[in-house]
This record gives C-alpha cells, sequence and structure tokens, in this order.
C-alpha cells in the first residue's frame, strides 16, 4: 500500500514532510484526520513493506517518520533499525494500541523519539511538533559545531601559518602555547623545545624589561613595545611585542596572548638611513666651511711661499715664513679631510691594485704601530683591480690602523686582509649604500677595547673621539667613510667592548678590464713663460697670488672678478690670451659657462679650472667633457705654475710628453 496525502500548512508554518508506515487503512485515516483536525500542515506518504520503506527514504526527504508498532512480517523496531542506516537523526514515532512502561523505556534507549497510543490518538500532533522542535534544535546544534569547528579550523590555520609570532603566556611568565612562527625567530627546533623553557624571561636579553612591561600591560591593559630578544644561538634580534588580555585555549584561565613581529632588519635600515641623512647634513656644513678655508689657505700659502723665496735663507723672516707655511699646511690639510668626509675632494681615479697599496704602505705602517703590536696580513691573490684614487686609498688604510693602534694601548694584533665579495639583492638589503655588484674589501681588525652600540653611533661624525683632549682631531674615521663613499663604496664596522674591532672597506671593481698604468712623478723645475693668461677668481687673496707668482716667472696676467668680466677681458682686442685659469664656480656666471661662450670664437683656447670641492657635478662633467685639467684648492703657486707650463706646452706640440 502506497499512497501521497497533502495538507497545506498556513503560510506561517512549515509543511511536515511525514512518512507513515502502517498496513491498516483504518488506522492511517484515523491519524490522518487527527492531523488535519490539529491544524497542522503536511505532506504525507504511506508505506506498509520494508522495501518500498526503503526506496522512500532513499528518494526522498522527510521530516518525520511514524510507524505502528505491529506490521505483517516486521515491526516497529526494525523500521528504527532500518532507519538508523539509511536516515539517522531523523525523528521516529511510535503508534501502538498497548505498550507497558519497561518497553516504552526500552523504545527511548533504543533511539524512538515518542510513542502514541492508538487509543490517545489526538496525543499525535503535540508529538509530532515536539519531534520537529527537537530536530530543529539538533540540527542547529550541529550547524553550530561544524561552525565552531570550521572557524577553530581557521583560526588555528591562521596562527599556524601566520608570519608573525604568536605565543600565550602567564603573567609569570610560563609558556602555554607557541606558533611555528615563534619557533623559528626564536631558533629553537620545535615548539616543545620552546615550551620547555623555564620562563619567557629567557627569550628577552634583559629579563628585567619584561617586569616593566608586565608593570605596564597590568595598569593599562595591554603592551606594545619594540625590546631585544636573544635566539637560542645568542643571536640578538630586535622585536615589536604586542600583548592583550586572553583566556588560555586549553584551559580557559586568564593569560595574555601576544604578538610578535621580528623588526630586526627594519631598525637596521631606519638607523642607517638616519644615519645616512645626518651624515649628508654634516658633510654639507663641513663643505662649505672647508671651501672658505680653502681660498684663505690657498692665498696665505702663496704669500708664505712668496716670502720664502724672497727672504734671505737662515733670516728671522724666512723663518717666519717657513713656520707660517707649515701651520698652512696644516690647516691644508684639516680642509682635505672636512672634504673628504663631506665627499667633496676632487679625486685622481686610477686603476690600482688595493694589494699593491698594502704592500707599498705596510713598512710606513709598522714603525707608525709600534713593535707592542703584531701586524699580520692576509691578502686575496687574485683580488680584482678597482678604479680609485691611491693617495686617498692609502689615507683610509693609515686612518684604520692608526685607529687600531690607539684602541690597543697595552699592545695586541692588527690583522689587515683583502677578498672578493659579491653582494647580491638580498646582501643589499642590509646595507643602503650597498649596490648589487663585486666588490674590493680592504679590512682592518684589532684585538683591542672595542666599542658599544652608542658610540658604534657616532664614530663617523668629524670631530667625534674618544681619545682624551689633544690625542686625535675626530677626523680619522669621518675621513675613512667619506673617502670611500665618494668612490661609491661603503664601509661595514663590527665592534663589541673587550673584543675589539672590525672596519672593512668595500670598492667596486673594475669592469673595463683596466691595467694598472705606471705613474711616475716628474721632478724637473717649474718653468715660466711670456705667454699671457687670465685669472678669473673671485677671492681677493687667491687672486693676488697667482697673479704676482706668475707675472714673476714672466708671463703677462689679465684679472677677472667674476665670469662677466672674465668675457669682457677674453673679448678685448689688445688681450690676447693664451690661457685661461677659471674658477668653476663664479659671481654672475661659472667658469664652465664662461669658457663654453668664449670657445665658440676661440675653440682651442687651453684652459685650467680651479675647485675647491666637487659640490656641482654637473658642472665638473662639462669640464671632464673638454678634456682640461682642474687643479683642486688649495693650491701652492708652484703647483699652479707647473700646471700652466704643462698645458701651454702640450697645446704647443701635442705630440710631446707634457713638462
Amino acid at each position: 500500500m502506497r499512497e501521497t496525502i497533502l495538507k497545506e500548512a498556513s503560510s506561517s508554518a512549515k509543511t511536515l514532510r511525514l512518512l507513515i508506515v502502517e498496513h491498516n487503512p483504518k488506522d492511517v485515516d484515523l491519524c490522518l484526520r487527527t492531523l488535519e483536525e490539529a491544524s497542522l500542515g503536511f505532506c504525507a506518504e504511506t508505506v506498509d513493506t520494508q522495501e518500498e520503506f526503503t526506496r522512500a527514504l532513499r528518494d526522498r526527504p522527510f521530516d518525520i517518520v511514524i510507524s505502528a508498532y505491529s506490521l505483517p512480517g516486521w515491526n516497529g523496531m526494525d523500521v528504527l533499525a532500518s532507519l538508523k542506516k539509511i536516515s539517522p537523526g531523523l525523528p521516529f514515532i511510535l503508534l501502538t494500541r498497548t505498550l507497558g512502561d519497561e518497553r516504552a523505556v526500552d523504545c527511548i534507549k533504543l533511539g524512538v523519539t515518542d510513542y502514541v497510543l492508538k487509543d490517545q490518538i489526538t496525543r499525535l500532533p503535540i508529538a509530532l511538533r515536539r519531534a520537529g522542535e527537537e530536530r530543529s534544535l539538533r540540527e542547529a546544534e550541529t550547524r553550530a559545531l561544524q561552525a565552531l569547528r570550521e572557524s577553530e579550523a581557521r583560526y588555528r590555520g591562521l596562527v599556524d601559518n601566520a608570519t608573525y609570532g604568536i605565543y600565550w603566556v602567564t603573567l609569570e611568565g610560563k609558556l602555554l602555547q607557541v606558533n611555528p612562527a615563534l619557533v623559528r625567530m626564536a631558533g629553537y627546533d620545535s615548539a616543545e623545545e620552546l615550551l620547555e623553557l623555564r620562563s619567557v624571561n629567557a627569550l628577552y636579553r634583559d629579563p628585567s624589561v619584561r617586569k616593566k612591561m608586565v608593570a605596564e600591560f597590568l595598569e593599562k591593559g595591554y603592551v606594545d613595545a619594540p625590546v631585544e630578544w636573544k635566539r637560542k644561538d645568542g643571536t640578538i634580534i630586535t622585536v615589536r611585542v604586542n600583548g592583550r588580555q586572553a583566556k588560555d585555549p586549553e584551559r580557559g584561565s586568564d593569560c595574555i596572548q601576544v604578538i610578535v613581529e621580528d623588526i630586526t632588519e627594519k631598525v637596521a635600515l631606519e638607523k642607517q638611513f638616519l644615519q645616512a641623512q645626518k651624515f649628508e647634513a654634516i658633510g654639507q656644513l663641513a663643505g662649505g666651511i672647508a671651501h672658505d678655508f680653502n681660498n684663505m689657505i690657498g692665498a696665505i700659502l702663496g704669500w708664505a711661499d712668496m716670502g720664502i723665496e724672497e727672504s734671505d735663507p737662515g733670516s728671522r723672516h724666512h723663518r717666519h715664513f717657513e713656520k707660517i707655511h707649515h701651520q698652512a699646511g696644516r690647516a691644508a690639510a684639516l680642509t682635505r679631510q672636512l672634504l673628504a668626509f663631506a665627499r667633496r675632494q676632487i679625486l685622481e681615479p686610477r686603476t690600482i691594485d688595493l694589494n699593491q697599496t698594502v704592500t707599498e704602505t705596510l713598512s710606513l705602517l709598522e714603525k707608525v704601530i709600534g713593535g707592542n703590536i703584531e701586524v699580520k696580513v692576509n691578502l686575496s691573490p687574485k683580488l680584482a683591480v678597482v678604479r680609485a684614487d691611491p693617495t686617498q686609498v692609502e689615507q683610509v688604510l693609515m686612518n684604520l690602523c692608526i685607529n687600531a693602534r690607539d684602541a690597543m694601548p697595552e699592545g695586541g694584533s692588527l690583522v689587515i686582509e683583502s677578498a672578493d665579495i659579491t653582494f647580491d639583492e638580498r646582501r643589499c638589503a642590509l646595507q643602503p649604500f650597498a649596490r648589487p655588484g663585486r666588490y674590493a674589501m680592504l679590512s682592518v681588525s684589532d684585538s683591542g677595547t672595542g666599542m658599544d652600540a652608542a658610540t658604534l653611533d657616532h664614530i663617523f661624525e668629524p670631530f667625534f673621539t674618544t681619545k682624551e683632549a689633544g690625542k686625535g682631531t675626530g677626523l680619522g674615521l669621518a675621513t675613512v667613510y667619506g673617502i670611500v663613499r665618494q668612490h661609491g663604496g661603503f664601509v661595514h664596522v663590527w665592534s663589541e667592548l673587550g673584543k675589539g674591532s672590525r672596519f672593512q672597506t668595500y670598492f667596486p671593481v673594475c669592469t673595463d678590464g683596466d691595467s694598472i698604468p705606471d705613474h711616475s712623478e716628474d721632478s724637473r723645475p717649474v718653468r715660466g713663460g711670456s705667454e699671457t693668461l687670465l685669472i678669473a677668481e673671485d677671492h681677493d687673496g687667491l687672486r693676488q697670488i697667482a697673479c704676482e707668482a706668475l707675472a714673476n716667472l714672466g708671463y703677462r696676467v689679465v684679472l677677472a672678478t667674476d665670469g662677466e668680466q672674465a668675457l669682457r677681458e677674453l673679448d678685448g682686442p689688445s688681450n690676447q690670451v693664451d690661457l685661461a685659469i677659471l674658477d668653476i664656480v663664479l659671481p654672475k656666471l661659472n667658469g664652465p659657462d664662461v669658457y663654453a661662450r668664449i670657445s665658440l670664437k676661440k675653440k682651442d683656447l687651453p684652459a685650467i679650472f680651479a675647485t675647491g670641492y666637487n659640490s656641482d657635478n654637473g658642472l665638473l662633467d662639462k669640464v671632464s667633457h673638454w678634456g682640461w685639467p682642474v687643479i683642486q684648492k688649495p693650491y701652492s703657486a708652484r703647483d699652479l705654475a707647473r700646471k700652466v707650463r704643462e698645458v701651454l706646452d702640450q697645446c704647443k706640440n701635442p705630440s710631446s710628453p707634457a713638462d
């Protein structure tokens, strides 16, 4: 027997899908009339055999199964057993004429939702409603549990896959749970190994810092601060910890949930960026001061030279001029150091081998350093050549070695090393001045007193020194920094109190395959001439001393105080100028612009450009394009005269070597 009956529900009620298992048509009609009289919206399907029951359950969805207890060839318990296999959890109501208390209890234990006696059939609608409500509650609970499991899985996935370290800890410092990122950050092999720590204090470089953080947490309810941690291998890292109140995920007790970010690299880059900004500002100030001093010192040196030449050797005036010259020379050296720090030196780069620089300087170094310091040299046999000013590189080496000597007053060991180093993108990320490529590294290490972090922050600043008053100018390391940076390289420093220091300088290697040329110094005396020279210089002292020094050598000298006057003198019919000496920076019109205009009419006019520092790369590029020499201030009268003769002779006879 199989029959389907539909009784529409009200718009606000749900239509129940019923499967009735009953072989007696009268009992089926009684059941249906009872449900209709109760105004219960339902759709009922009736079956009486096990095959029909099984097929109906598998083919269509139902909300409740109503079954008679006594059925031909099977019974209500058999129906329940089949139901559990096909649709477990579906409500089951048993219809029976008689059922004792003990049997009723057994049925409930077996999974019967409710039972209704046929002589109390009016209870059926109530039983259906209650069964439907219970099923809705169970389904809601099942959905909630499933959502909870999914939420926990998502949460656990977020925690386990997070790039930030996460841990739960008690106020006393007992670690409760940690995620994999924290394990990696702290350098441990497993979460279990990390959890075995007696206290999270073991992660702090200074455990007292955590005590202060706990006090702040108790006051504010949260904590957010950068701190230094110590990894398992002893490496110090900087992390930002953000903690808030939470519940222990397993025990439910109060604890602190902490999120940790490794900001070691970020802090290092910010520190280097701020240091670079600071050095740039100091460099601009130092360069400006040195430029002004150069002009004055150049004039002093020139007049002192003039006085020495015109006074009798051995006379009191001669000695005075020599002392003036000596002190002016020291002042000039000081300004050169300032310009080196500011990266405003005029370099004379050549293709050089750093190993050769070390070898040539070694004998002098051993005399300067002293016998109580052991000097060790470890040079790479196949070191790539670099494009650098050999004098400046020698100064770098000397300054570093003297600095190392001063750090070992009781003696010690000094090691000079060289090596080829390649920097990739990853290594460059930790050094803002590095660019990917090959570098020749020149390193100076000592076993001296070392420096703390606060001192390391200032060692490259001009006039900063840890030595006693009168024992140092504070320009040695500043000069090293400036020279290396001007060559396109950078400096890396490691130092720790009581463990010495290591200064590593990196110079970009040559990529054009240049060989190392032979440079011999010309020792021939200065010669004069009768040519006409134009000197365009805005500083009175330099202009006057240059004029007198060159005039004494027989030259005819024409003077200009600014760029426009220089143009007028060059255009004058009576001034057939043979060579122009132009300051690069002049009032009204700079030296390169003066030459650019006059060369339109006199393109073969030779020139010498003078500058105090390379503050304007654009102007220097113009000079380099023409190929005329640049003489750096402060220059001596002898240097200027030699350069003048050299250029004039080269123009007269291009094939002959310059004087």
